[in-house]
């Protein structure tokens, strides 16, 4: 049957109590899952340590949403898929079987039972995904149209599935190694792309040679994602590394971006460049990497992105780092900035200003 044709027949089938899903309160389905709840926010379950609750509970909309991880936020429906692992119908019939399956019990036996795969083995599982996923020529097009060239595209490695594309890797990858392992290894998050028939693109974190997780992005600018109400980011796990984080040991200077597409930016400038996975995903765990080097932050000029650079700068100076930040005009990301034709100085003589 033809995905869209399959999507139809289940919405038909569970469009009666979907409303009444979507309406079961968050702060209920957050606690009961074991979230530790503070008035309108939690402690995220994506990333650890959350010493400040990152996770923002809008009671208006019924919706979550954590400002440190990319692709982590959505409905009642996406919060049980995303703690609990399960797929779209899964977490409907979660929701669907009352209550009592929320007790903490039940949900810790849950969590306990769900397949693990030893990191190798993932790895070698990633990487036969990106396999599957070649750039081609629609991805291609994509990145060159925000001014990517073809051979850091393909020195990176990066991926690119259509909806249909991904579906069919899907079943191949299923039958072979199991639906339970899929999941843990987090190939099953890129549903939600398929589900809204968006093609997307796929990067690859490698560390040491393998790939570590695997950032899924949407080709929906941030104002359609928005108007469409759909996510833009999917990752298997988050990430626990930066985007070309093996420069880290290789380079005294390094240029941290914000996600993957400013990172290709700055490197095929021929700059060091590393990106974190979104402006909030920098651990602090990461902070004594860049112990003694020249850093220089390439984050966006919103108040996200400004409060992120305030931050970082100051842990990094504590760390004996000149860290440097790049400014860049009001709503302009470095990608933007560069394809207008604006200029990054030497980070050595430390003129980063446009």
């Amino acid at each position: 049957m033809p995905f869209a044709r399959a999507c139809l027949q289940e919405v038909h089938l569970i469009s009666k109590p979907l409303d009444e899903i979507k309406e079961i309160p968050i702060q209920e389905v957050a606690r009961r899952l074991g979230l530790e709840v503070k008035g309108q926010l939690a402690h995220c379950f994506s990333h650890k340590p959350d010493r400040n609750p990152s996770l923002r509970l809008n009671l208006n909309k019924n919706q979550f949403h954590c400002y440190v991880c990319r692709g982590v936020g959505g409905s009642v429906i996406d919060l049980i898929m995303q703690v609990l692992g399960l797929d779209f119908k899964e977490a409907i019939s979660f929701l669907q079987e009352g209550r009592e399956r929320y007790s903490s019990e039940r949900v810790q036996e849950r969590v306990k039972a769900a397949v693990s795969i030893d990191p190798e083995r993932k790895s070698e599982l990633l990487q036969a995904f990106m396999n599957a996923a070649p750039v081609g020529e629609a991805g291609i097009q994509y990145l060159a149209s925000r001014g990517i060239r073809k051979e850091i595209i393909e020195k990176m490695k990066v991926g690119y599935l259509s909806p249909d594309q991904y579906l069919s890797a899907y079943r191949r990858f299923r039958d072979r190694y199991g639906l339970e392992i899929l999941k843990a290894a987090g190939l099953t998050h890129f549903y939600i792309f398929a589900k809204q028939q968006l093609p997307f693109l796929l990067f690859p974190y490698y560390v040491g040679g393998r790939i570590r997780s695997i950032q899924g992005r949407c080709l929906l600018t941030k104002e359609e994602a928005v108007t469409q109400r759909v996510k833009r980011f999917a990752m298997t796990e988050r990430a626990a590394y930066f985007y070309h984080h093996d420069l880290i040991a290789e380079s005294p200077v390094l240029f941290i971006c914000e996600g993957e597409i400013d990172t290709l930016t700055i490197l095929q400038l021929g700059f060091p460049a590393i990106g974190s996975p979104g402006t909030w995903g920098f651990d602090e765990h990461w902070l004594d990497l860049f112990a003694g080097k020249t850093v220089v932050l390439c984050l966006d000029p919103d108040p996200a992105g400004e409060k992120a650079a305030a931050w970082v700068g100051e842990e990094l100076h504590q760390r004996n780092s000149l860290c440097l930040k790049l400014h860049l005009p009001a709503g302009c990301d470095i990608n933007e900035y560069i394809r207008k034709g604006g200029y990054i100085g030497s980070a050595q003589s430390g003129t980063t200003q446009p």
